[in-house]
């Protein structure tokens, strides 16, 4: 779901959320920043300038420019990701007692997998000894299922009801923690590192889309030349009229439009002084009953309400995000994943 870093980004932009908790969050449109937030917010720029183009920096002001976007998109990371709801445990005894923890999880022995084969989880028990447990986001994708089944109706039972079954998969243990605040403080770097790569990598698609578009109608305007040198037109100089004329039109409505570095500059101003425009935080109230059927309430008291809250980074799949906290004494042992590799070879 999110991009990782190197340590030396995600220290840098974990101390710049706890900076900015206290600093960048008090700042309105009317408000002059004062000098050491100025200055956190133009190692933020520097950051965002050096994540999408370096050539940014010859933009006259670009600096100056980029400091209002860049912390409007800090401040409302700050406030999604500080809305997710608070810790609940995952642990093997929570699968019979947490109708969240039985949800989303087939069994309690693939409860301690995902966490288990997470690497980042081995590495903070390991450089934390006296942690006991650790904090972490886990992230889902969330699939509904239609199929016939059999259900109650009035009084006779039918085995033709369509039912949409609901089922968790692809688990992910993103930026765990030894403290929620870790959690929640790494979980808002990796959803701005997702809006630099997304600003990124739409950038590059529009500029690869309008190099191709380009160099097609330079070849379709040659070959209508040739054509009326020639003094042949007819149907074939028709086309290729067609053609040139649906190549503008798409270069005139590409989007982004980066014609010019100030454009681009402009593009990446846009999307950060527009943040929820590209991420969003939804909560999703459903009912299910213990065979993962979604129901339409909760009557016959045999049925869990669960409450969650799924993440959109622009156009990918929407996530359901979980605070949890998983105990070290139900770490599963390390596999030794070169003996088995070597097993299965030679068989």
């Amino acid at each position: 779901m999110f991009p990782g870093g190197g340590k030396m980004l995600t220290d840098f932009l974990n101390d710049m959320f706890r900076r900015f908790g206290g600093e960048f969050v008090t700042w309105s449109e009317e408000d002059t920043p004062g000098p050491k937030c100025e200055r956190n917010l133009d190692q933020a720029v520097e950051f965002v300038v050096e994540e999408t183009s370096s050539r940014l920096r010859a933009v006259s002001g670009y600096a100056r420019r980029l400091r209002k976007p860049v912390a409007t998109t800090f401040q409302y990371i700050d406030k999604i990701i500080e809305q997710v709801p608070g810790v609940f445990p995952c642990r093997r005894s929570a699968f019979s007692e947490d109708p969240m923890v039985n949800a989303i999880f087939v069994n309690y022995t693939h409860l301690q997998e995902v966490f288990s084969e997470s690497k980042e989880v081995r590495e903070l028990f390991y450089t934390n000894p006296a942690a006991e447990e650790c904090h972490a986001l886990l992230c889902m994708q969330r699939k509904e299922r239609r199929q016939l089944g059999m259900a109650l109706v009035g009084d006779e039972v039918r085995k033709d009801v369509l039912q949409a079954t609901v089922s968790f998969t692809d688990h992910q243990v993103v930026s765990p923690g030894v403290q929620e605040a870790d959690t929640r403080c790494a979980l808002k770097c990796c959803v701005f590192k997702s809006l630099i790569a997304h600003i990124r990598s739409e950038a590059n698609r529009a500029r690869t889309r309008s190099s191709d578009l380009q160099t097609r109608h330079r070849t379709l305007r040659s070959r209508l030349k040739r054509l009326e040198a020639e003094s042949v037109h007819g149907t074939a100089g028709n086309e290729l009229v067609r053609q040139i004329d649906a190549i503008e039109k798409e270069l005139q409505n590409l989007e982004p439009r980066l014609v010019s570095l100030e454009d681009h500059f402009q593009y990446v101003a846009d999307v950060l002084s527009h943040p929820d425009q590209y991420l969003s935080s939804y909560k999703q109230e459903i009912y299910i009953d213990r065979m993962g059927i979604k129901q339409k309430d909760d009557t016959g008291g045999t049925t869990r309400k669960l409450c969650l809250d799924e993440i959109q980074i622009a156009h990918q799949h929407p996530r359901v995000a979980a605070l949890v906290r998983f105990p070290r004494e139900e770490l599963l042992p390390e596999k030794d994943f070169l003996r088995e590799s070597s097993i299965f070879l030679a068989q």
